[in-house]
C-alpha cells in the first residue's frame, strides 16, 4: 500500500464534500465519511477524524469503526446492482484508530442472489492496518448497478 499520509491529505483537502457530492447518504457525509470509488471489484471512502467520532482516549470509538466499515461495505455491492441490508459482521480492532484520517477498502467476496459478503480492510493514515472486518448482507431488492470512477484517480492509498 502506498503511504497515504500526502495523497489523503490533498485529496480531503481538495474536496472536503467529497461524500456529499458523489451521492453518499447524509449521515455518512455527516460523520466525515467520503466516497471515493465504487467499482466492481472494490469500494473505498475515506473517513476524518475529528472530537465527533473520537471516545475520551482520543482515538476513534470502535462504533464508528463499524459503521465506517459497514457504510463503505454495503456501497460495494451498489456495482453489483444489489441494495442490501446487513445481516452480520466480525470486525477485528487490530490498534487504536487516530491520526488525520482513516481509509476503508471493501471487496465483495461472494455475489449472491440473496446473501452477500464482503471483507473490508481500514487503516490509519500512517499506513497502519485499524481494522479487519467480514460483513454479510441480505439483498433487498436488484437494482440497476452504479458505479463511481474515482474524481483523482492518481492518487493511491
Amino acid at each position: 500500500m502506498a503511504s497515504c499520509v500526502k495523497e489523503g491529505i490533498f485529496y480531503v483537502g481538495q474536496d472536503p464534500q467529497l461524500g456529499q457530492i458523489r451521492g453518499l447518504d447524509p449521515w455518512a457525509v455527516d460523520n466525515g465519511i467520503h466516497l471515493i470509488s465504487m467499482q466492481p471489484d472494490k469500494t473505498e471512502g475515506i473517513m476524518m477524524i475529528t472530537d465527533q467520532n473520537q471516545q475520551q482516549y482520543g482515538t476513534v470509538h470502535g462504533g464508528m469503526l463499524v459503521a465506517f466499515a459497514d457504510t463503505i461495505a454495503g456501497h460495494s455491492l451498489t456495482p453489483h446492482g444489489k441494495m442490501c441490508v446487513t445481516q452480520g459482521s466480525t470486525v477485528n480492532f487490530l490498534r487504536p484508530a487516530a491520526g488525520a484520517y482513516l481509509f476503508c477498502r471493501a471487496t465483495p467476496v461472494k455475489v449472491g442472489k440473496r446473501i452477500c459478503v464482503v471483507s473490508v480492510e481500514q487503516w490509519n493514515d500512517k499506513d497502519e492496518m485499524v481494522t479487519t472486518a467480514l460483513f454479510t448482507f441480505a439483498v433487498v431488492e436488484d437494482i440497476e448497478p452504479i458505479l463511481v470512477e474515482p474524481k483523482y484517480p492518481d492518487l493511491t492509498f
